[in-house]
């Protein structure tokens, strides 16, 4: 036994005391607790948080032994703290397999070829488990999404590998429809030049052949028009016809005039 302070008072070693058992119950209360993993026990097989944690310790999603993927592992399945149970929820697709083929006798990559996937994905990568396995439409591989995605990683001691790859930035090239294309060219043409030799201006054929024009004789007209030269002679006449007097007028009544002949 051991004498506190406060005289008439005893306290037995071992034994807790009540309002410390409160005060630790009561913050176990007030914690809010997280529906995902454990990324230190899922990685590990461990965590050494205990009761503290707030995430989940779930042994069904221990992490793949890398080790015993490459036949390198020590210990059995039995005393090794991560998994040799090589699912496709916990490992990644064998690439050889992809590529055409696996040369590898004992091979305990999953060889199955489900396409080509875009992205990283985190649950894998982070927690070394990914509950859609084979319907993930990202890629299963042990390196950090952060600096896959953006290029830069802003996770402190972050112990993912970070993987430059040369087709990061390039993007698939969209589709674009016919109408889309049409309506480019149309907008990228120049404007059409005035050009009197690809588009001649339209010509007067009786113009022309007053003129002298090219059409020769490939054009004849079949109206006759009197000419104003002919008109203005007309007048001429029909002036010095009236200025003559009376010997005129008799010679007009015994001749037929050139209005009467086209009459």
């Amino acid at each position: 036994m051991t004498l506190n302070n406060k005289a008439g008072s005893v306290a037995v070693l071992g034994q807790a005391r009540p309002h410390l058992i409160t005060l630790s119950y009561s913050r176990r209360q007030s914690k809010k607790y997280s529906d995902k993993p454990c990324p230190r026990f899922n990685m590990t097989g461990s965590c050494n948080r205990g009761l503290t944690c707030i995430y989940q310790h779930d042994p069904s999603k221990i992490a793949i032994c890398w080790n015993f993927l490459y036949n390198k592992c020590p210990n059995s399945d039995e005393t090794c703290p991560l998994s040799h149970d090589p699912t496709p929820e916990r490992t990644p697709l064998c690439t050889h397999f992809i590529h055409g083929g696996c040369s590898r006798p004992n091979c305990h990559f999953p060889h199955v070829n489900i396409g080509a996937r875009q992205g990283v994905c985190r649950d894998f990568a982070v927690f070394g488990y990914c509950e859609k396995g084979l319907d993930c439409d990202q890629q299963h591989v042990r390196e950090c999404p952060d600096f896959a995605e953006h290029g830069t990683c802003t996770n402190k001691g972050c112990k993912l590998p970070h993987v430059i790859r040369a087709n990061r930035n390039r993007k698939p090239k969209a589709e674009v429809s016919p109408s889309v294309i049409a309506g480019a060219a149309v907008d990228a043409a120049p404007s059409k030049p005035m050009d009197t030799a690809a588009d001649p201006p339209t010509v007067d054929a009786s113009a022309s052949a007053a003129g002298g024009g090219e059409l020769g004789d490939e054009y004849i007209s079949l109206t006759f028009n009197e000419s104003e030269s002919d008109g203005s002679g007309d007048e001429e006449s029909d002036e010095e016809d009236e200025e003559g007097g009376n010997s005129n007028n008799d010679h007009e009544g015994t001749a037929p005039t050139h209005s009467d002949v086209d009459m």
